[in-house]
């Protein structure tokens, strides 16, 4: 994993912009808290940036979908996608974790 594409004001304010839209409850940091960008002293769960291809790495968004707001699944991946697409240049990956 790659933290260095993002630096952790960065990662947290990407967090807190998609947090705060209308369809999204949270992020999800993994069942043992594995999903995450690491940082000294933190961790931003719900986002990390995959290094399969060192040449093409790339921006991983894991969301927890709010019932109570809900849109279409598609269409709160692309808002999402579009908020995340402010803060870094990397192609983004936009899961839809949970639903609560």
């Amino acid at each position: 994993m790659r933290d260095d594409l993002l630096n952790r004001e960065q990662a947290e304010a990407l967090r807190d912009d998609i947090v705060a839209l209308d369809g999204v409850a949270g992020l999800y940091g993994g069942q043992f808290g594995e999903i995450a960008m690491l940082f000294a002293g933190a961790r931003v769960r719900g986002l990390h940036i995959t290094d399969d291809d060192q040449d093409n790495p790339r921006l991983a968004v894991y969301v927890i979908a709010d019932s109570k707001h809900l849109q279409p699944v598609q269409q709160l991946g692309e808002t999402v996608r579009t908020v995340a697409g402010k803060h870094c240049d990397l192609p983004i990956d936009v899961t839809i974790s949970d639903v609560v």
